[in-house]
């Protein structure tokens, strides 16, 4: 028998070993996470995944999802997944929304609007009672007969026709006046002013569905400022205006937000409101590309930061995300008259990023009854 030297076998135990290691492990990034693993309690870890199997959960060689969040050229933060407080909405499907209870009646009465502010297509919301049937009521925008969508209990839905500003107008050729028995022509005129939004140029496109997308209000800054400002200390909107989703492409904003204090071109805050419906479990890359500054709320928790006076820049937070529908806070600022820009995308589990869709996104269930408030 060849005896081998001392050095060839103590080389060949441990090439021997490190042929072992490899063939159990089927992982190609295995050996990346080691300390990670080390910063992750395994309750953290089962909570991120899902509540997956055992089996899964158990597996030495397979990495564990992450529990971290970091921005774009800034050092990682470390957190607990997002866990949701409401169950999500199933099947991609829209969510009723609330809206205000009024008495069934004859009598023409015109409660408000929303959204004040819209480009030319997009479905307004229109709040009151004694609208009848289709047809027996006609809405009328700046002298312009806007399209009937849908009539229901307590609201209609109309389509803006282009170039229609000024004040809304419900007209019927045979309707009811407060404390008559006979039916007479109406016309009522509403207190707020709408304003057409370019589709170009604007600050999103027309809205298609008011079940779905994120509603907002506009705010006068009224003064210069390099970061977002404090909205309790912002006087009451002077617009509002609704989206299916953010996708408010880098540009010249050629537009204005009509309001009771006049036209904003230029330092206006936005507060975009809704909720965010996941259905599915995962690693979620979320991302803010804004000009000027933004920032993104889920659940009342800060997960993306972009403030500052900027152009179109992206910044994206990854963390774990339960399944659920979670309360949704965009707050944006435009500094002076320049490139703006908004956009919400998100990518699952490392796949395309994207424009978070219209069907992931609900209006709040309030938004009706706060429109009537500002008539």
């Amino acid at each position: 028998m060849t005896r081998l030297p001392r050095f060839s076998m103590v080389s060949l135990a441990v090439l021997m070993a490190c042929t072992v290691k490899s063939s159990s492990s089927s992982n190609p990034d295995a050996g990346k996470y080691d300390d990670y693993y080390a910063e992750v309690k395994d309750g953290d870890a089962g909570a991120a995944s899902g509540g997956g199997d055992s089996a899964n959960s158990d597996d030495p060689d397979r990495p564990k999802p992450r529990t971290m969040t970091s921005t774009q050229g800034a050092a990682p933060r470390k957190g607990k997944p997002l866990s949701a407080r409401k169950p999500p909405v199933p099947g991609g499907g829209g969510k009723p929304r609330t809206r205000p209870t009024l008495p069934p009646t004859e009598v023409l009465a015109f409660e408000g609007f929303h959204p004040t502010n819209a480009p030319a297509g997009s479905i307004v919301e229109i709040f009151g009672s004694g609208f009848g049937k289709k047809g027996n009521t006609r809405v009328l925008i700046g002298g312009k007969a806007q399209e009937t969508v849908e009539i229901g209990d307590g609201h209609m839905l109309i389509r803006v026709k282009e170039g229609s500003s000024g004040p809304m107008v419900l007209m019927q050729r045979l309707g009811m006046k407060p404390g008559r028995t006979k039916r007479t022509p109406v016309s009522i005129k509403s207190e707020a002013v709408f304003n057409t939004l370019p589709v170009d140029g604007g600050f999103g496109k027309p809205r298609t569905d008011v079940n779905f997308g994120l509603v907002a209000n506009v705010y006068d800054i009224g003064k210069e400022v390099t970061e977002l400002p404090d909205f309790k200390e912002l006087a009451e909107p002077v617009a509002t205006f609704a989206v299916d989703n953010l996708d408010v492409p880098a540009g010249q904003f050629s537009g204005k937000f009509v309001g009771r204090n006049g036209d904003l071109t230029q330092w206006f805050a936005i507060h975009f409101q809704g909720s965010l419906n996941v259905t599915a479990a995962g690693t979620y890359d979320l991302c803010l590309l804004a000009g000027d500054g933004a920032q993104l709320y889920l659940d009342d928790n800060l997960v993306v930061n972009n403030d500052g006076v900027h152009d179109s820049t992206e910044k994206c937070e990854s963390m774990g995300i339960e399944p659920g529908e979670y309360k949704l806070d965009v707050l944006y600022f435009q500094a002076a008259a320049g490139e703006r820009g908004l956009q919400l995308l998100w990518a699952k589990d490392g796949g395309e990023k994207v424009v978070i869709p219209r069907e992931n996104l609900f209006p709040p269930e309030a938004a009706a009854v706060q429109a009537m408030a500002r008539k």
